[in-house]
């Protein structure tokens, strides 16, 4: 019998696994919410129906804060609703930061080109047709494109208030 979890929450188990990594590992986290470590790891596993609680996924993100892909699992559950979560950046004075987040927004855009070219040429794995797995990576870069232009669009707004450009 295959115990395996749907696409969206194997995703959201492995998102729980690599932020509870990133905060430091079981240990850490099982200090820090009170969960035991063996519930926190039946929440990563891809065969295990249990998720961890926001409460729980709230600390552990602040504690692997900074880590690359954070929030891992925010992003994962804004994901399963069809969303993109963006953390909005705190405002500095820097002039650069514009154009910093226009470069982002122009890689994310490169990325997601080249995935879907990948995707639809006659040697990727289902030839002229778009895979499943094709389909989640160029998904994923398409998340990373709305992040970018999240925040470009919220660097412009705080310069059109008159406020502070924010940072990245």
């Amino acid at each position: 019998m295959d115990n395996k979890l749907p696409s969206d929450e194997q995703r959201l188990a492995a998102a729980t696994k690599r932020a509870i990594q990133a905060a430091g590992g079981l240990k850490v986290c099982e200090d820090e919410t009170g969960t035991s470590d063996s519930q926190l790891s039946r929440c990563c596993s891809p065969n295990h129906r249990d998720s961890i609680t926001v409460r729980d996924a709230v600390k552990i993100e602040t504690i692997g804060h900074g880590e690359s892909g954070h929030p891992h699992i925010i992003n994962a559950m804004a994901r399963m609703l069809g969303g993109v979560f963006i953390m909005l950046p705190e405002a500095v004075t820097d002039d650069r930061q514009l154009q910093l987040t226009v470069l982002e927004l122009s890689s994310e855009l490169g990325d997601v080109s080249r995935a879907v070219s990948d995707a639809i040429s006659g040697g990727s794995a289902g030839g002229a047709d778009v895979t499943a797995a094709e389909a989640s990576v160029v998904l994923d870069h398409l998340a990373d494109l709305d992040r970018a232009s999240a925040r470009l669009r919220h660097q412009l707004e705080c310069i059109a208030k008159g406020a502070a450009t924010p940072a990245l």
